[in-house]
């Protein structure tokens, strides 16, 4: 069997969209040849972590955690204690967070981890025979380690891009002046032309790398783990549309809260009919107050962030699960989408064309909705009578499973196999 050592700071127990998807492989490579060992961070916040996942871990499975300066913490301790658990960073501490990461640290937060995450695979490398090595970003400090151990040892890497390093339509990547993004982007050009090949997690992560560098990347989607689904029948009391995760003020829910307004007006709905539940945080947004002005605060329920099983579930019981796309941003498509699409319930995508609408649609998942109250209330409307009537088709086992761990895993297992082998490459 051969061996990868896959390099991600973000692992289990923290819980992340990123965390997950790369415990998703780890569970899923050895079916397919291959014996991941996984260099990772050590975890300082407990509010980020959910200790069930560890439980999702192969028992043999190896996880070497290496230590490094955490920069959040440390900054935490300087202004003397931070959130407690379950809550999220002040707006005005973020702030100057978000500062910090634009102008001072790059490529990010994480690069006091670099070197020694580097010391300590290189060590693994020359003392053991690895057929590959597979970094993903966020964070893109990864990538620096993937960088280095490839130069200097030699072995294969694959660089994985969950998001845009250069190009990113998000505030918090905006580069501030022309020499922070020159910096940037010689690091990007290097990765990029040190990487035996790419992954992107979209077509549009693809065209940006074929677009600029001439580099094809092999897209690999988010997945989901089928085993995560016991069955929980759909609750048939109460019409609930259900959000998990985050929300920031790009990916802000008032378009659709304003459609509810507008839906349950038309209806002449109340909270014992219809609800909107979002389980998850905000660190720049004030949803509750949003909720109040639109007058649909008596129909949202704020349940903030459960254990990432509980969220799987409750996902299998709503009537319809809402998914939102920042207006600016037609390049990523959320995790939580392929997540939604295990759980079999129907979609509601409020977004401007783009790649995520297209998946929707095209897999007849869902329906999808401007970012406009009347096109979400329009929606929410036909949503509503085929729920009431029952008319609607939940995919069944085998459409779903096009986008099961398995599948995907095996994607990158066949790209790692093409990356180690220099035949296999020479012919793609």
């Amino acid at each position: 069997m051969k061996r990868v050592l896959v390099i991600s700071y973000s692992f289990p127990p923290a819980s992340n969209m990123g965390s997950h998807r790369i415990l998703r492989f780890v569970r899923h490579l050895r079916e397919f040849g291959w014996e991941p060992v996984v260099l990772t961070a050590w975890v300082n916040d407990a509010s980020q972590t959910d200790a069930s996942l560890l439980e999702r871990m192969p028992r043999d499975a190896r996880i070497e955690r290496v230590s490094g300066v955490d920069l959040t913490g440390l900054w935490r301790a300087l202004r003397g204690g931070g959130p407690s658990a379950g809550q999220s960073p002040s707006g005005r501490g973020l702030a100057l967070t978000t500062f910090l990461n634009r102008w001072v640290m790059i490529p990010d937060k994480f690069f006091p981890w670099i070197r020694p995450a580097v010391r300590a695979a290189e060590t693994m490398l020359r003392a053991e025979k690895f057929d590959a090595i597979y970094s993903t970003s966020d964070p893109l400090s990864d990538h620096l380690v993937g960088l280095r151990l490839a130069q200097r040892t030699g072995v294969p890497w694959v660089a994985e891009f969950r998001d845009l390093w250069l190009g990113s339509p998000y505030f918090a990547r905006a580069h501030p002046t022309a020499l922070h993004r020159a910096l940037h982007a010689l690091l990007e050009r290097r990765v990029v032309a040190g990487a035996t090949a790419l992954v992107a997690l979209s077509r549009g992560i693809g065209c940006y790398f074929e677009k600029t560098y001439n580099r094809k990347a092999q897209v690999i989607y988010n997945n989901f783990e089928p085993e995560d689904y016991p069955y929980v029948a759909p609750s048939a009391g109460k019409f609930t549309v259900l959000y998990t995760g985050a929300m920031y003020s790009s990916r802000s829910p008032e378009p659709f809260l304003a459609g509810l307004a507008e839906f349950v007006r038309q209806q002449q709905l109340t909270p014992a009919q219809v609800e909107f539940v979002w389980l998850g945080s905000s660190h720049d947004l004030d949803v509750r107050g949003m909720a109040e002005r639109l007058e649909v605060l008596p129909f949202v329920r704020l349940e903030g962030r459960v254990a990432h099983a509980e969220a799987l579930r409750r996902t299998q019981s709503a009537s319809v699960l809402l998914t939102i796309q920042s207006p600016e941003d037609n390049i990523h498509v959320p995790g939580k989408l392929f997540e939604y699409i295990g759980a079999g319930r129907p979609i509601l995508a409020v977004s401007q064309p783009c790649e995520v609408t297209e998946l929707v649609r095209s897999h007849g998942v869902g329906r999808v909705a401007g970012p406009s109250a009347p096109e979400v209330a329009a929606a929410l409307n036909e949503m509503w009578t085929s729920w009431r009537r029952g008319e609607w088709r939940e995919t069944t086992r085998d459409e779903r499973m096009r986008f099961g761990a398995a599948a995907r895993t095996r994607e990158l297992a066949e790209l790692l196999e093409q990356a180690s082998n220099p035949v296999k490459r020479a012919t793609t």
